[in-house]
Order: C-alpha cells, then structure tokens, then sequence
C-alpha cells in the first residue's frame, strides 16, 4: 500500500472534503500543514500544477484540486465508492459538488473572514502553524486577503443581512431536498455529500452559520449522518 501524505490548510473546506473522503475510504494518511509563509514562499507551488492545496501524494504521485484527487482516489480505492454508476446520478453528484465548491465556498469566506467579529479569531486560525512572528504579521493579513477575494467574487461587497438572506435561500431548498432522502443523491453517500457538507461544516465554526443551520431539521439529521460516515475511525 503506498504512503499517503495530504498536504492542507486545516481550515480550508477543500482539504476537509478530502479528509473525509479518505476517511471513508478507511485510508491511511498523514497531513502536512502548510503554513501561510510557505505558501508566501512558493511551496504551493511546488506541490502541483494549479498551486494550490490541498495536494495530495500517493507513492511518487502528486495531486491537486479536491475535484481531481476525489475521482483520482476512487480509481486507486474503488471499494466504497463515492461516485454512482448511474449516468444521471453522476451528473446530480456533479452540480452538486460544484455548487458546493464555486457557490457555498464564498459563504464560507464571508462568515470567517467578512463579518469584523470573526476576523481576529481566524485571521489567528490562519497562521496556526506559523512561525510567531510571521503569524503576529499575517493574522491581519490574511483575513484582508481572503476579504478582497470574496469581494471580487461579489459576497463580500454585500452587507451581513443580504448574504444572511442569499444564504437562507439555499439552505432551504437544501432543507426540501432532503425531506423524503438520507442522501443528496440516490440512497448512499457520495462525493456531493462530502462536499456540500465540508462547506456547511466550515460556515458553522461561525456563530452566524450555527444559527443559519440551526434552522433546518433535515439538515442537521443529514450532517450528522455523513459526519459519522466519514470522521475518522483510523
């Protein structure tokens, strides 16, 4: 069996998505933490071609994007799959997990890094793994940054009452859509469930995500269902 080693921020949804999935897969694994002065320095770039994390290496074999190593990993691990075989199911899993990734990932910026009362506590978060006096440094900085990328997405230009409304619109249909269902797709976990869930998982280290979440009975029953399907039993 080759070495797996995961290259991550911890905070970021992308490598909790990826966590999971080798989670359920009962994988064995170790992380690597990156720290923000690493990433300043060009690790990142250095892990793959998109130079961004997580990266993941298998053997001799890099990865990137949480997208790719998903499919890469159901491929090497087939067994408890998190791809349906089903050709329409596929493209649910699909809108699904793109959704969760290039529309619900902004949320997620915004409750940590948007609101000015969760900033300090994650722009600290951020720069856990830094060394002390970069980390007094980039605890300022890298809400600023994640800040200005939510604001060229166009979240981060709306005020708290406007996303808190965005937000509750998808949470509700997300709430309808699980009323009849275990699962966002078919009647076993998939990828789209780990994705969607990475996303909501990370909004809720927020107070206002936990109180946007509190809201809905299905969703909190779905949560815990795929968080117990996919902590770590290692």
């Amino acid at each position: 069996m080759p070495d797996i080693t995961l290259y991550q921020y911890e905070i970021s949804p992308f490598c909790e998505k990826v966590r999971r999935i080798l989670n359920y897969k009962q994988q064995t694994y170790s992380c690597e933490n990156i720290t923000l002065l690493q990433s300043q320095l060009g690790k990142t770039k250095k892990l793959g071609v998109a130079g961004k994390l997580p990266a993941l290496k298998i053997g001799t074999e890099m990865i990137s994007d949480s997208t790719d190593i998903a499919y890469r990993l159901e491929v090497l691990f087939p067994e408890k799959s998190l791809i349906p075989t089903n050709k329409k199911q596929q493209a649910h899993m699909h809108f699904f997990e793109d959704w969760a990734d290039e529309s619900l990932y902004f949320y997620e910026v915004y409750l940590r890094f948007a609101i000015k009362s969760n900033q300090a506590h994650w722009g600290k978060e951020s720069a856990k793994y830094d060394h002390p006096a970069f980390a007094a440094i980039a605890k300022f900085v890298a809400p600023k940054v994640l800040n200005d990328v939510a604001n060229k997405q166009g979240i981060g230009r709306k005020d708290w009452a406007t996303v808190e409304k965005d937000l509750n619109r998808h949470l509700s249909s997300l709430e309808d859509w699980l009323e009849d269902d275990s699962f966002l797709v078919a009647d076993k976990l998939s990828l789209a469930d780990i994705a969607v869930f990475s996303q909501l998982h990370c909004m809720m280290t927020t107070p206002q995500g936990q109180i946007a979440v509190s809201q809905y009975s299905n969703i909190q029953r779905w949560m815990k269902n795929v968080d117990q399907l996919t902590c770590s039993t290692l």
